[in-house]
């Protein structure tokens, strides 16, 4: 059976140091997380990976010394799926979520745990020139690939690209990725993308990364990423996990794992 299916009691055999906490009950909680490498996704073997996946791994185990938690394996999920169910179910805790203000009162937020820079993209061999500044997106008849409902679709539309008045072409996709590939047939002319994953979903689609020129980084949709927990997650796990988020940040081993998949120190 794939390991990404099966049900993972983490806290397996730590013997209770009283009796109080012999008597206290187990506690479940799911982990849900959209695929976004480096930071968690799942490799063509169908197992989980990331530096954010392994982050949360050991700060599970450091609370399964204290508690005793039942932990199913990650589910990698949408994120728009993922908000919709911590908005009605408890006890699950969510990977690397944009701490937005339409979000803020939504869930229970743990920490930060990555940078995000969204930029807009181009192929280098485009006719049209790099855009500097918002002002050039307008009214130059471009066409935008975006992710069908995405914050980045929101984001042009709000700017006024693709409404009345405007030239400006936007169309949709199901998967992000698959802008590179229309991006390199010239069949767009740009494309946002986070940076950090830029260079793996291009060979992902069998591209080469250095193909693409980012232009613009859109500031109000770069956002750090958060761990956090839907409303409801009971209240000494949150506590429990924040305090094993900060010890092992503060022992260094966010920076570890992020220089072990090959990522700069955030400082």
């Amino acid at each position: 059976m794939n390991v990404m299916r099966r049900e993972l009691l983490l806290a397996l055999t730590l013997l209770p140091a009283s009796r109080a906490r012999a008597a206290a009950p187990v506690l479940t909680l799911t982990v849900l997380a959209e695929a976004f490498p480096p930071l968690q996704y799942e490799t063509p073997e169908g197992q989980p990976s990331g530096y954010v996946y392994a982050f949360v791994q050991e700060m599970l185990a450091l609370v399964a010394r204290e508690r005793t938690l039942q932990v199913g394996a990650v589910q990698f999920v949408p994120l728009k799926r993922a908000l919709a169910q911590a908005q009605t179910e408890p006890q699950l805790l969510l990977l690397s979520v944009a701490r937005t203000p339409e979000r803020e009162d939504g869930l229970v937020w743990l920490r930060e745990i990555a940078p995000y820079r969204l930029w807009l993209y181009r192929h280098r061999a485009s006719s049209v020139p790099a855009p500097r500044s918002l002002a050039e997106l307008k009214g130059r008849g471009l066409r935008f690939g975006v992710q069908d409902q995405s914050n980045f679709e929101a984001w042009l539309r709000r700017q006024g690209l693709g409404q009345p008045g405007d030239n400006s072409q936007i169309e949709a996709v199901r998967q992000n990725a698959l802008n590179l590939r229309k991006a390199q047939l010239q069949r767009i002319d740009l494309f946002a993308h986070p940076d950090v994953s830029l260079a793996y979903r291009a060979r992902e689609q069998g591209l080469n990364p250095e193909e693409f020129e980012p232009v613009l980084l859109i500031h109000e949709l770069s956002l750090p990423l958060w761990l956090a927990c839907s409303r409801g997650t009971d209240a000494a796990l949150v506590q429990a996990l924040q305090r094993a988020a900060d010890s092992l940040v503060a022992a260094g081993r966010l920076e570890t794992l992020r220089r072990q998949h090959g990522l700069p120190p955030l400082r």
